[in-house]
């Protein structure tokens, strides 16, 4: 599956059309770079507290408060469905840096936008609520969730430095 279908064509299409593909962080104002790092901050914070429970293992049983600790995931999961909707929509990236990620955004946008939609809206019932323990024992979505985090992090890391560099040289 393509990023075009993973996300209903939306918001590749809308990148496409603005030719938004070929432009960069650089384009990014101060104020822009500096959400993205808080974002990003908080991307982190929620995985670093997410890695903390899984190490510290976990009583599940079919209780659906067992699923209470985890809300680190679902938040973890929430910011990286903004950053990387926020990096097809509004080409924070450039097409060389947004190609290689392109199947892990594909495969994590529909799953990254439903734990969203988990940590901000009150469901009815617990029906359709993915099990943690599902989801945590999915290490190929892990992995890919972790090489996404990773890459906003070293892009936005590459253009901090670039930019103080920019200010350093005369």
């Amino acid at each position: 599956m393509d990023l075009h279908a993973a996300t209903g064509g939306r918001l590749f299409a809308n990148a496409a059309a603005n030719s938004v593909l070929n432009r960069s962080l650089k384009d990014a104002s101060l104020d822009r770079l500096a959400c993205l790092f808080r974002h990003w901050t908080w991307a982190e914070e929620a995985m670093t507290r997410f890695d903390r429970e899984l190490a510290d293992g976990w009583d599940y049983d079919e209780d659906p408060a067992a699923d209470h600790p985890f809300g680190a995931y679902y938040h973890w999961c929430a910011l990286l469905c903004g950053l990387g909707e926020a990096a097809v929509a509004h080409g924070l990236f450039s097409t060389a840096r947004l190609l290689p990620l392109r199947s892990d955004l594909a495969a994590s946008l529909p799953a990254l936008q439903a734990c969203r939609q988990l940590l901000v809206a009150v469901p009815v019932s617990l029906e359709h609520h993915p099990r943690i323990v599902d989801l945590v024992r999915d290490n190929e979505t892990i992995e890919r969730l972790r090489r996404l985090h990773r890459a906003l992090g070293e892009a936005l890391r590459d253009e901090q430095l670039s930019r103080e560099l920019d200010l350093l040289d005369p």
